[in-house]
């Protein structure tokens, strides 16, 4: 199996810069990469969710970049499929955006809540902007930085750095580094530098994967010691994690990977194969009886998993009503329209389903009349919800250009699978990560038969 991936031509490393200069923009690509993962900022409390990552900070340098490059090349460099897929999204945003904001306002409503809904509608579109912008940054970076193993040193600094503080918060539970996080309550599992365990998963995936596919440009000894690094580290972060959504889509992910990778006419992968689902088999039995116990007291005493389902399915109903999306400012008034329709499937379902004849919809109910935190509780459905069919193309498009890209790496495919998998329970707005690798993806070229050692060449 061959995973000779390389870059683009646009994004190809450059002749690598020296002393000061080349050391100064490595420095920055670490800062970079530490920002993305840090997804729990005390900017929040001042400013609001966009303020939950310092990524907003860099705006400024991000836009000074782009008009000087401009300025230079007289054209817009580095334009990589996904930035198209973007910036064509993020123009239909912004179209029936303002449609559904000029209907609200001619029948009368102006504003949900304290939020303007012309307001509202500017303010998400940043969001969508500043990941473009991300994304063209990143590329940029990776393109200037001019040394794979460099790029490598900069990706293993950050995950030593996300090694350290897994460590010092499991010292220092419940209240640990609360300093660096928006909220100071104590939280009792680890949760990185992000508001919660579930979002960490993500992150963990994403440096690692990238940092094993880079590993291919060291000495085999320096590649040994950095696979045990990663393992190790991987392992630990599996062993304490919380979060039974990681375990899940880590599982999925195996086995979309096995599917996808291993001949079954070969004897010896038939056998992989019998042992990897004898083994799943028993690690269903085992805990599948703890997990839905656990399921069930959390549907019923808690109200993380149907405020989650219930905005999923306002979401689906706003789409079955407006094919086309609602749009990132009126988005508020049908979420508020579609709620009760919401909480009366989520009760019928669960008790269809699971009889349960009582479900915890406290969580969900208390978004009636409310605008703070309004939102699914899904990136993908948030996303469809604002653009509708044209956003399931967005996401088709992505996807397919995505995996297109990297079909002939185990590391990426799986990387990719979890991230996409993911969407179904992270935001997607300030999670700078998943489009950190996915711009990584973008970035590589379709020479899937690259010669190794002619890129380790072109590296040293």
């Amino acid at each position: 199996m061959s995973v000779g991936l390389k870059l683009v031509r646009p994004l190809a490393p450059a002749k690598p810069a020296i002393g000061l200069e080349r050391l100064a923009l490595a420095l920055y690509a670490c800062l970079l990469l530490a920002v993305t993962v840090y997804q729990d900022f005390p900017l929040a409390n001042s400013i609001g969710e966009i303020g939950r990552s310092p990524m907003v900070l860099f705006t400024p340098l991000f836009v000074f970049c782009e008009i000087a490059m401009l300025s230079k090349h007289k054209r817009v460099l580095h334009v990589s499929k996904l930035q198209k897929y973007l910036f064509g999204f993020i123009l239909y945003l912004l179209f029936v955006s303002m449609a559904y904001v000029l209907v609200q306002f001619l029948q009368g409503s102006y504003s949900f809540g304290s939020e303007n809904l012309l307001g509202k509608a500017v303010k998400v579109l940043f969001y969508f902007t500043l990941i473009l912008l991300y994304v063209r940054h990143v590329q940029l970076v990776i393109a200037k930085l001019g040394s794979f193993r460099l790029l490598y040193g900069c990706f293993l600094s950050v995950v030593t750095l996300l090694l350290v503080i897994m460590i010092l918060e499991m010292a220092s539970m419940p209240n640990a580094l609360p300093f660096l996080h928006a909220g100071s309550g104590p939280y009792w599992r680890v949760r990185l530098l992000t508001s919660e365990s579930s979002t960490t998963g993500t992150i963990v995936v994403v440096y690692t994967g990238i940092l094993v596919y880079l590993s291919r440009y060291l000495s085999s000894f320096a590649k040994v010691l950095s696979m045990l690094y990663v393992a190790g580290f991987f392992v630990f972060y599996l062993s304490v994690t919380g979060s039974k959504g990681f375990l899940i889509v880590f599982l999925l992910t195996l086995i979309a990977a096995m599917l996808k990778f291993l001949d079954f006419r070969k004897k010896k992968n038939f056998l992989l194969l019998i042992v990897a689902v004898a083994a799943m088999y028993y690690m269903i039995a085992s805990f599948a009886a703890g997990v839905l116990t656990s399921f069930n007291n959390d549907i019923q005493n808690y109200t993380s998993s149907v405020t989650r389902m219930g905005t999923i399915v306002i979401a689906i109903v706003t789409v079955l009503h407006h094919p086309f999306g609602v749009g990132t400012g009126a988005y508020l008034i049908y979420f508020e329209r579609y709620l009760s329709d919401s909480i009366s499937f989520m009760t019928k379902f669960y008790y269809n389903v699971f009889g349960l004849s009582q479900i915890n919809a406290s969580e969900l109910m208390q978004y009636s009349g409310s605008d703070k935190n309004l939102g699914v509780k899904s990136g993908l459905f948030q996303w469809i919800m604002f653009g509708g069919i044209p956003a399931v193309a967005f996401f088709y498009l992505m996807t397919k250009h995505l995996i297109g890209k990297v079909k002939s790496s185990l590391i990426l495919f799986m990387a990719l699978v979890f991230t996409l998998l993911s969407l179904l329970f992270v935001v997607l707005e300030i999670k700078y990560e998943i489009w950190l690798l996915f711009a990584f993806i973008s970035a590589l070229s379709g020479n899937h038969e690259a010669d190794h050692s002619k890129a380790s060449g072109e590296d040293s």
